[in-house]
């Protein structure tokens, strides 16, 4: 994906990537391995945002387009 063909998700990208890699340098600073600590942010994404975001993505794509709540659902 070249940078201008989706300049906000290049740009979180960025950002992340830049945040990762402070994180990741400061911790091997503090003594942990660069695989110890790749598997443990990817545990943790998992666990609080990962799992719940492919859930609330798959229930969106299980209620119909032209769905329009009255908030009497459930």
């Amino acid at each position: 994906m070249k940078a201008q063909d989706n300049p906000p998700t290049d740009e979180i990208h960025a950002l992340i990537d830049i945040k990762l890699t402070a994180l990741v340098l400061e911790m091997e600073e503090a003594g942990w391995s660069a695989e110890d600590i790749a598997f443990a942010i990817d545990d943790v994404l998992r666990r609080k945002w990962l799992d719940q975001a492919e859930a609330l993505r798959r229930a969106r794509a299980a209620v119909p387009d032209d769905f329009v709540s009255d908030g009497h659902e459930g």
